[in-house]
């Protein structure tokens, strides 16, 4: 689900305003949109409700990530406000104009595709998903180590 329609405490707004600035001090110049899907009624129905979806444009001139654009998903167990809520995975897929060039999914840990990022920024990257796992430990807490 869009990011917009997910930041329903104001734990959960921290934490994804938070998560958007990790991702623009990691890949500086990139901006975020919080509500990549149409909220059109059919696309609504084949969303995830569970997961807080987000998108970032990268600039031409950065090219760490081999494409402009990222789409990422992050999925939870149940829905967010549950006190049992737990992060499951991050699914993230990146797009130059409209084509795929890779994906990448904290199910196996890879980035797959035909072009996918450098070694060197593909570490950078599982850096930052890291931090998402640490942000979202606890979905409806704010960390004191945030």
């Amino acid at each position: 689900m869009n990011a917009t329609s997910q930041a329903i405490t104001p734990e959960l707004a921290s934490k994804i305003a938070h998560l958007a600035f990790l991702f623009r001090s990691e890949f500086s110049g990139s901006t975020v949109d919080l509500s990549p899907w149409l909220t059109d009624e059919q696309t609504q129905s084949q969303l995830d409700p569970y997961s807080i979806d987000m998108s970032f444009y990268l600039p031409k001139h950065l090219k760490v990530l081999a494409c402009q654009y990222v789409l990422m998903q992050v999925h939870f167990s149940e829905y967010l406000f549950l006190p049992t809520c737990q992060l499951q995975t991050i699914d993230v897929c990146g797009y130059m104009f409209t084509k795929q060039q890779w994906q990448f999914s904290t199910e196996d840990w890879t980035f797959v595709g035909l072009s996918t990022p450098k070694i060197k920024c593909q570490v950078q990257f599982k850096n930052l998903i890291n931090h998402i796992f640490q942000l979202f430990k606890h979905p409806n807490q704010v960390n004191t180590s945030e």
